[in-house]
Parts: structure tokens; C-alpha cells; sequence
């Protein structure tokens, strides 16, 4: 490993400085060593700075070593915690993509390569299976959901309430959150076409900054500290969780609840059935959970 391949390199000098240091004066006639020989104390400290140096060197790499042998496993737990996602060779991905937009013809033009290649993922490289749902996905951009801006007045609107954003730092395993902060929603003044539209716009962020990171997944928080039943949006819950299985397949591999009152309970009677099998991905979560994966004293 490369921290072992550092200790190497770190030992060799370390023993030809204690062998200078030490055994070479030794070795010189005893006139010369003598205290107050400036060339001889000049050498002293020289080597004694130098195997202090490679000494704290060594230690550095030690305890680096042992912080990644640590943190490694945390990560593994953390990750196993969400959905976890096949991988498939990006060739044959690429190949299989190639496939369906000539099978899709000029209807695929408004899909991206990006979006081709993850229906295509979904659908573990089927490409007929593929076909159907992306162009389902196409239609439902056409109907009012694409190229949406942040700086549209209506979505810029409802993100000023500041109820809905993603963060500018990724999870600790690299992926993109959304936060949304749910006591900010209160149903009888909220525009729901405007929810609907600053959710799908930052999902659409999200998921361009996975085009720069290794991940593929996102992260979503939501924040039910100070939850009461005005802020039981039950049209907006549910068109969600709806979107996210048919227009966004598995791009959420996680979602944390952040202490949700007593009073949520029957809400979540109610989405956890549409969740299906994804609810296990769904936790019931606090501050320290969210630490662990968003960094410590995290805020929201």
C-alpha cells in the first residue's frame, strides 16, 4: 500500500542519519571531537534536525495510515445504508445506449447521453425495456418540466423561502444533498406548481454535479424539527415520490428524517405504502446520524 511504500523510503534515511550521527563522529580521531569543535556541533544539530524531521514524518504517515484502515469500513457501513447500485462496463453501456436511440429515432434528440445511459442502467441494459420508460420521461418534461432555472420568478420565488436547497458540500460519500426544510411549508399559503417546479430544478443541479464526482446517487434531508400539521403537504408528498420512481429511477439512494414529531406519524402511514420496498431506505435520523455522514456540527 502507498503508506507502507512511505515507511520504506522513511526507515533507509532514518538509519544512514543515526549511522552519520552517531557511529561516523564516533569514529573520528578523539582531538577533533571535542565540545566546543564548531564544525563538530554544527554536524551534531544538522543531523539531529534532520532525523527529528524525518522522525515526524514518519509518525504523520503512521497515524495517516491508521485514520484511512479506520475510515475505510466507516464508509462502507454508511454507504450500505442506502441503495446500492449495480455496476456495469461503460462500454457496453455506451453500446447499448447506440442501440436505443436508433430504435428511438428523433424522439430521443431532447434526451441528454447522460439520461440515455441510466435508463438504460435501470433496466439493466435491456434496451427494450429501457425504450418505453424514457420516453414516458421525455413526455413528462415536455409537459412543464424542462430546462427550469433557478432565476425563473417562480421557482427563485420559492427558493427565497429558503424551505428547499442543495448544499454546496456533497455527504461524505461524495454525494450531492438536498435539504428540505419542512416547517417551511405550510400548505394553505404555498403554490404548489412552484414546489413542484424548485424540486425538479434541484434535482436537475444535483444530479449536473454527478457528472463531476464519482458518485451517481444523491442525498436528501429532510428537516422536521418544529413539523406541525400545517405542514402536512400530502399532494406534495405524493407527487414525490412519483416523480423520483418514474423519472428519476433510483438517483436517490438515501433519505434521512431529521426528528420527526409524533405528529408526523400519520403522514408517513400514509407515503410509506407508495415507498414500497424503497421505504427501507427511508431513516428516521437525528443530528448525530446526520454528523456522521454531512460532517461534525453540521448545520441544515
Amino acid at each position: 500500500c502507498e503508506h507502507h511504500r512511505q515507511l520504506h523510503w522513511l526507515v533507509v534515511p532514518m538509519a544512514v542519519l543515526t549511522a552519520l550521527s552517531g557511529a561516523s563522529i564516533k569514529s573520528l580521531p578523539r582531538h577533533a571531537v571535542r565540545k566546543n569543535n564548531p564544525s563538530i556541533n554544527t554536524t551534531r544539530k544538522k543531523f539531529s534536525t534532520a532525523r527529528t524531521n524525518i522522525s515526524r514524518i514518519g509518525f504523520q504517515a503512521l497515524a495517516s495510515a491508521s485514520q484511512v484502515n479506520q475510515l475505510e469500513p466507516r464508509l462502507q457501513e454508511l454507504a450500505e445504508r442506502g441503495l446500492r447500485l449495480p455496476s456495469y462496463d461503460a462500454a457496453i453501456v455506451s453500446q447499448k445506449a447506440t442501440e436505443l436511440k436508433k430504435l428511438m429515432g428523433s424522439a430521443v434528440t431532447a434526451a441528454t447521453d447522460s439520461e440515455i445511459e441510466w435508463f438504460i442502467k435501470m433496466r439493466k441494459l435491456d434496451v427494450e425495456e429501457a425504450k418505453p420508460r424514457l420516453e414516458r420521461y421525455l413526455q413528462w418534461r415536455d409537459s412543464g418540466f424542462r430546462n427550469l432555472s433557478r432565476m425563473d420568478p417562480i421557482i427563485l420565488d420559492e427558493a427565497n423561502t429558503g424551505k428547499a436547497y442543495l448544499r454546496d458540500q456533497p455527504d461524505v460519500l461524495g454525494r450531492p444533498v438536498v435539504v428540505v426544510k419542512v416547517p417551511l411549508q405550510i400548505v394553505k399559503e404555498r403554490n404548489l406548481e412552484a414546489t413542484k417546479q424548485l424540486c425538479v430544478c434541484l434535482m436537475d443541479e444535483a444530479l449536473e454535479r454527478l457528472e463531476q464526482s464519482d458518485s451517481e446517487t444523491v442525498m436528501c434531508v429532510f428537516d422536521l424539527r418544529g413539523f406541525g400539521p400545517k405542514n402536512a403537504d400530502i399532494p406534495f408528498l405524493t407527487f414525490f415520490v412519483d416523480v423520483m420512481f418514474k423519472y428519476y429511477p433510483k438517483r436517490i439512494s438515501q433519505v434521512l428524517l431529521i426528528d420527526p414529531p409524533f405528529v408526523f406519524q400519520p403522514v408517513w402511514q400514509v407515503v410509506k405504502p407508495l415507498l414500497g420496498k424503497y421505504s427501507s431506505l427511508v431513516r428516521f435520523s437525528n443530528q448525530k446520524e446526520l454528523e456522521e455522514f454531512l460532517g461534525p456540527n453540521c448545520s441544515l
